[in-house]
């Protein structure tokens, strides 16, 4: 079952960053704290996972990244990623290709539960 979770949650992941770059300009970890937080700990992200996305997505010109030191006490500027106007038309295509797909599969399970209840 965690296999099947795993596989889930891979094939979303894309999709819940470019929503989260839509809202705001983030670094690594405050990505990974904003996917727990928008989703009430139900999604955690380790780092070894985001990384190979964000550089994907940043390949495909989909987000852009930026360094930037907002506290002059750190040693080390963070690595910010944005949304691009590419990333924003593919978010738009993604959303709707998951509503599409989502749709399709509730029927389908709606249908299951009901159908059990006979």
């Amino acid at each position: 079952m965690k296999q099947f979770t795993k596989q889930i949650k891979k094939g979303l992941l894309e999709l819940v960053i470019l929503k989260l770059l839509n809202d705001e300009d983030l670094y690594g970890y405050s990505l990974i704290q904003k996917v727990k937080e928008k989703s009430n700990n139900s999604l955690d992200i380790k780092d070894g996972t985001l990384y190979p996305i964000l550089y994907r997505l940043e390949d495909s010109n989909m987000i852009e990244s930026y360094w930037e030191q907002i506290d002059t006490t750190r040693s080390k500027p963070r690595k910010y990623y944005k949304i691009t106007d590419n990333g924003k038309t593919g978010l738009n295509d993604m959303l709707d290709e998951y509503l599409e797909i989502s749709k399709g599969i509730n029927l389908i399970l709606n249908s299951e539960v009901n159908n059990n209840d006979l």
